[in-house]
């Protein structure tokens, strides 16, 4: 029983996220949009692509990575009729729980700006701070799969942005 519990412990070990390993990361991400209804324009689905610029931080109130983020909304029905697609771009920090497994919890705050395709019923372009955070599995060194939501609060146009994605790190 020993040893297998050993054995265990030392596959965990070798397994761990190590978020230092690599200092590039690219990342793609299918998305769902709770939009506000003070923003007019129905919940959707879309797509993203980031880019991590990944840290080793000396303490835990550093980040671990400074993210560069763009996220697309499929066209979308107003509620008062017409249609726009959303486009975002942002800059977030993100902390990663330091934690000997591949399962890591992490913690986003960032900035942006949102653009509409089409400015009907009110909505306009701006800019959004964001919050959120979500918990990565690291499936070997350099691939691992991810779940986030945060709150993008950019006045009326505010909204609630989940996605799920897969994770490509590179670069020693």
């Amino acid at each position: 029983m020993k040893k297998i519990l050993l054995s265990l412990l030392t596959i965990g070990a070798l397994e761990a996220a190590d978020h230092n390993l690599y200092q590039h990361s690219v990342e793609a991400v299918a998305s769902y949009s709770f939009n506000s209804d003070d923003m007019m324009l129905k919940d959707g689905s879309g797509w993203g692509l980031r880019y991590n610029y990944n840290l080793s931080p000396l303490e835990a109130w550093m980040p671990g990575a400074y993210q560069f983020a763009f996220d697309y909304q499929f066209k979308q029905d107003y509620v008062g009729g017409g249609s726009s697609a959303l486009y975002r771009w942002g800059v977030n920090a993100l902390w990663y729980a330091d934690n000997p497994s591949p399962l890591t919890p992490f913690a986003l705050l960032g900035v942006g700006a949102q653009f509409f395709s089409d400015n009907l019923h009110g909505a306009d372009d701006g800019l959004f701070a964001a919050v959120g955070g979500g918990v990565e599995y690291q499936l070997r060194g350099d691939f691992s799969i991810f779940g986030e939501a945060k709150y993008l609060y950019g006045g009326d146009e505010s909204g609630f942005l989940t996605g799920i994605g897969i994770k490509y790190s590179f670069g020693q």
